[in-house]
């Protein structure tokens, strides 16, 4: 299950991204991720990685929204630009993918579909409290 290790990893990029905020934060809302078809991580086992490492910390609670983003593509040899087209042979679904131009079958540059990324926090700060 790498969606645990990715999923550690973002966080431990957030937390420490919001250790440097000049701001105190009171608890996180809401995280949302961007996430390649590339990376074929599954959406509910990062919700349930994320909800177990971010037991106990200000992410705790927080609702984690996850945006799948296509997979795109880039021929040199032909200048096709474009989405993937996936074999509908059985043993596709267990070898990793050999991608190649639907034009002209060279092997293309991967545009987009490869990343994972932190693209957004809804953070609620803490209140100064007035001193009378």
């Amino acid at each position: 299950m790498h969606e645990y290790s990715v999923m550690n990893q973002l966080i431990s990029a957030l937390l420490e991204g919001l250790e440097d905020q000049e701001r105190e934060m009171e608890r996180i809302k809401e995280v949302r991720l961007e996430v390649g078809e590339l990376t074929f991580l599954g959406e509910d086992q990062l919700n349930f990685a994320f909800e177990t490492l971010s037991k106990d910390s200000i992410l705790e609670g927080a609702e984690l929204n996850i945006e799948k983003v296509d997979s795109e593509i880039y021929c040199e040899e032909c200048g096709y630009k474009g989405g993937i087209e996936y074999s509908n042979y059985p043993s596709f679904h267990y070898n990793v993918p050999v991608i190649s131009c639907p034009e002209c079958e060279a092997k293309p540059e991967i545009v987009k579909g490869k990343e994972t990324k932190i693209v957004g926090v809804t953070a609620v700060e803490k209140e100064e409290e007035d001193e009378d």
